[in-house]
């Protein structure tokens, strides 16, 4: 990982209104922001630097996944967020004490603001303390939607469930979809609380019924309307 420390002001703010949070902020205003605040420059795979409590991060370029360790290590998917994206108010605003991770997916720059900048920030903004409220408002509720996943469907329910999501994103047409490339098994374990293994046997009582078809290169969901129906049935 590397640190940028003194970035060129313009450059700083160009970075900066990548963020929708900043969405009609005057220059000046920006440039402000931009003093305050650090950078890190991350390699895909690399972890912030920074406590989730603390931090407010902004996604300037790639891509970062923030996921929760469990006491035995196994990892949860809380969100991916693209360039433009920011994580980290609700532990900002002392509405949780969970102690995140997030490392870079690809090659990524963050911007960084420590929690009083931030406070700061919000109490003198009206329009940025309005943003906030909706960030805030939609995040609680895909960790409400979350939460009723993971403590309501088992295994299955929440692996045909992420399949039929990642359906939608690639398309379904003619009541197929193609998912490509192919999510490793490990991350599917991570995006629906299970193990590798758990992930493994799943997939391949799908493929016995002719459900899907998989390569290392894809998955095929041969009959969407029928995982659906599973789904239901559960």
């Amino acid at each position: 990982m590397l640190f940028v420390k003194d970035s060129p002001s313009e450059v700083a703010v160009r970075r900066l209104k990548v963020c929708r949070l900043f969405a009609g902020m005057d220059e000046s205003k920006l440039s402000e922001v931009a003093r305050q605040c650090s950078w890190q420059q991350l390699h895909t795979g690399h972890i912030a630097t920074g406590r989730s409590q603390d931090t407010f991060f902004i996604v300037c370029q790639g891509k970062m996944r923030v996921s929760a360790l469990s006491p035995n290590g196994r990892e949860l998917l809380i969100a991916d967020f693209e360039q433009g994206g920011h994580f980290g108010v609700i532990g900002v605003l002392g509405a949780s004490a969970a102690s995140l991770q997030a490392h870079a997916l690809e090659p990524s720059l963050l911007a960084c603001l420590q929690r009083a900048d931030f406070m700061r920030l919000v109490h003198e903004n009206v329009p940025l303390a309005g943003l906030v409220r909706e960030s805030l408002q939609i995040a609680a509720e895909q960790l409400m939607s979350r939460l009723v996943e993971l403590g309501v469907l088992n295994i299955a329910g929440r692996l045909y469930s992420c399949l039929l999501e990642m359906a939608r994103q690639a398309g379904v047409v003619d009541n197929r979809a193609v998912i490509t490339p192919a999510p490793l098994r490990a991350e599917l374990a991570t995006r629906i609380a299970a193990s590798r293994e758990e992930v493994s046997r799943e997939l391949a009582r799908l493929r016995k019924l002719g459900l899907i078809t998989s390569t290392r290169q894809r998955i095929v969901l041969n009959d969407v309307a029928a995982l659906e129906l599973r789904l239901q049935n559960l």
